[in-house]
């Protein structure tokens, strides 16, 4: 793929994060459409309107969510728009695809996982003792205890795990932006138990691992995956549907039903703005009837 590739210059401009999960889906896009692997990057920084639509309908008809086909047309918007300023298409078709219109979702898309069903779930994850095992364990137990995104979590290596303070550092988040998150003890606990199996050696805190046991760290989590290993583990205790994204969903939700301040969860989700963090907040309607009922104006002295 030459580097003067459109597809290869948009690519290259995102954080190293935003890469990796924008490429990991473009790809998917790709695999979804029968290309081949060696056409695909041409194919898309060639695409008009008719072709767009097509790849909308696919990806809806694959079960793809509203936020999940929005990005990918941003992206392939995005390598169009290069495509146009390095002379390989017409600034007419890049005008056609903007006239497509995002794909609206509701306010209250994607779901939060009950206390019950992530007991259930840990339940049959520590059922598996051998080395892939305990890596899966602390996938969930990181993505439930410290909200990450997926690309966040893969690009993980093992000097971003602060032992003293308890802590990792995300090096390149959403926006190319850093931050530090805290590890919850539970958490904590299966990241040590990981350990013991991965050893200290540099590279990637959650890294490949063969089916004969032997670890990997040099090599990467695909973020592909996680993805697989989210569905099957939980569609295995009955959740159907879920994605990863779904996780970080859990995760703010708890803090706030747990009365944590939104401000704070904010930070800890790593989000710029307060609005973002609501949309998230999948507290049901049980929540507010236990709020309402708590609600008086009393003074403290009758």
């Amino acid at each position: 793929m030459s580097t003067a590739c459109p597809y290869t210059l948009y690519i290259s401009r995102l954080s190293p994060n935003s890469r990796r999960s924008i490429s990991s889906q473009l790809n998917s896009l790709g695999k979804l459409m029968g290309w081949d692997e060696a056409e695909r990057a041409q194919r898309f920084a060639q695409l008009d309107y008719q072709q767009a639509m097509v790849l909308r309908q696919q990806m809806q008809a694959a079960g793809w969510s509203a936020r999940s086909i929005n990005r990918a047309m941003i992206a392939i918007r995005g390598i169009v728009k290069v495509a146009v300023l390095t002379g390989h298409v017409t600034q007419q078709t890049l005008a056609q695809l903007e006239a497509i219109q995002q794909i609206k979702h509701g306010d209250h898309q994607g779901t939060a996982l009950s206390t019950k069903q992530v007991e259930q779930l840990f339940y049959q994850l520590r059922a598996d003792l051998s080395p892939i095992g305990y890596r899966n364990l602390l996938v969930f137990a990181l993505l439930l205890g410290t909200g990450l995104r997926r690309s966040e979590l893969v690009a993980l290596t093992l000097k971003d795990y602060d032992k003293p303070n308890k802590t990792l550092l995300v090096r390149h988040g959403k926006g190319n932006k850093s931050r530090v998150v805290y590890l919850p003890e539970w958490s904590l606990e299966y990241l040590q138990a990981w350990l013991k199996i991965r050893g200290n050696g540099e590279g990637y805190l959650l890294c490949s691992v063969y089916s004969s046991g032997k670890v990997k760290p040099t090599e990467a989590m695909n973020a592909s995956t996680v993805y697989r290993l989210i569905r099957q583990k939980l569609e295995a205790v009955g959740v159907a549907n879920v994605s990863p994204h779904d996780l970080r969903r859990t995760f703010i939700t708890r803090l706030l039903s747990q009365n944590v301040d939104i401000n704070t969860v904010r930070q800890m989700a790593g989000h710029a703005s307060i609005s973002t963090t609501t949309i998230y907040d999948k507290r049901d309607h049980e929540f507010m009837q236990q709020a309402a009922a708590i609600l008086n104006y009393r003074s403290h002295n009758r």
